[in-house]
């Protein structure tokens, strides 16, 4: 008798698990919506800005950093106002690491044609002060200089 109930214990079936995998497609959507929203895309002001013209110009890496003047003279670091360059190079110095690649220390900057430059040199010596690498945004036109 012993003996039954020892093949019977082994005998005994596994319960099955079901995966519902008609909701693995909800899933994989939910979670490409969530690390769109939580990326970190460079914000571009609300300004239209119209920059400089050059004969050639050469593509930049897509930066995640973005400082822009606009056409009255307006500071702006990742889309948002900002009052002043030395603002901008505290700012900069906080996320930029002097080891990190050329790519990550990119910085884009916009800045209108008509600025003086007395208000865009100090925006560039701030961003090479803190270790940036500055990507200008021009416009491709104008004469060839041979």
């Amino acid at each position: 008798m012993s003996e039954r109930r020892a093949t019977r214990s082994r005998r005994r079936r596994r319960p099955s698990i079901l995966v519902p995998v008609v909701s693995m497609g909800d899933i994989a959507f939910l979670l490409i919506i969530f690390f769109i929203l939580c990326s970190n895309f460079a914000k571009k002001a609300g300004k239209t800005v119209e920059p400089p013209v050059s004969p050639r110009l050469d593509p930049l890496p897509k930066p995640r950093l973005y400082v822009a003047v606009d056409a009255e003279e307006k500071l702006y670091f990742q889309g948002k106002p900002i009052g002043s360059a030395k603002e901008i190079e505290a700012e900069l110095g906080r996320l930029i690491d002097p080891n990190d690649s050329l790519e990550v220390r990119t910085v884009l900057f916009e800045c209108d044609r008509g600025v003086r430059k007395e208000v865009f040199e100090p925006v560039l010596e701030s961003i090479a002060k803190a270790g940036g690498i500055i990507g200008a945004v021009g416009k491709e036109g104008g004469k060839k200089r041979q």
